[in-house]
């Protein structure tokens, strides 16, 4: 969790973007190390903007909770190797992050 101007300089250094985003991804992990099911794994680093996330969440008139728990869910999708490049790819990837906020609303 942080601030706008900390995503903004990440995405700037790390992604060539100045700008602030609402989720970072950094994956550690060798794409075949995700292989091993069994294996404990450190798969990398999410960063989520709460300026970003309080915003979002206000224009949508949603919880606070739950967009943080959506960018939560888009920023492990991104470190287990899911993408949004194609249109397909982003069908996918919104199926997969529905289902799981489905699965979470209880605890949100």
């Amino acid at each position: 969790m942080t601030s706008d101007e900390r995503i903004r300089a990440l995405n700037r250094d790390f992604l060539e973007t100045d700008r602030p985003t609402d989720v970072l991804s950094f994956p550690l992990a060798d794409p075949s190390d995700l292989e091993d099911r069994g294996r404990a794994l450190f798969l990398g680093e999410i960063y989520i903007s709460v300026d970003t996330a309080r915003a979002q969440a206000r224009a949508a008139r949603r919880p606070y909770r739950r967009e943080v728990a959506h960018l939560a869910i888009h920023g492990l999708l991104h470190l287990l190797g899911y993408d949004h490049a194609s249109a397909a790819a982003r069908r996918r990837m919104t199926a997969i992050e529905s289902r799981l906020l489905r699965e979470a609303a209880p605890m949100l």
